[in-house]
């Protein structure tokens, strides 16, 4: 399914460890994610999805598959606070822009449930923020 496909091409190009991908890509891939969310009408997104953005490598989805093993996904949370390499105390440039798309995921993503949003409900991804224990969010 697409939304998967983009979840894994964005979490692949969010390692800051590899040196073939340079800021300018991180920032490429997180606006073009943006896009697609955002996009008319809104993509689809399933249970494992959520956890699988969030957390990367170490969710439950990617553990137990068996292509998903083999890889090194990067979570949106961990990029949200990747410590700078030049500047002590400092995250990196692309820190900025992860925590914004995670701020519209979890707050403003609208999945075809507009009445949620007036009733105060969370979408899927602000619940699987929530459901997230104390070492995920490490």
């Amino acid at each position: 399914d697409r939304s998967s496909i983009e979840i894994k091409v964005l979490l692949k190009n969010l390692d800051p460890t590899k040196n073939s991908i340079k800021h300018k890509d991180r920032l490429r891939r997180l606006n073009k994610f943006r896009n697609f969310v955002t996009a008319r009408p809104p993509p689809e997104f399933y249970d494992d999805d959520y956890g699988l953005l969030l957390l990367g490598s170490e969710s439950p989805a990617a553990m137990e598959d068996e292509d998903l093993a083999n890889m090194t996904l990067y979570g949106m949370l961990r990029a949200a606070g990747c410590p700078s390499t030049d500047h002590k105390d400092s995250l990196k440039r692309s820190a900025r822009p992860a925590i914004s798309l995670l701020r519209y995921l979890c707050l403003e993503f609208d999945q075809n449930n507009a009445k949620n949003l007036f009733l105060g409900e969370l979408n899927g991804f602000g619940q699987a923020l929530c459901a997230l224990n104390v070492p995920q969010l490490r």
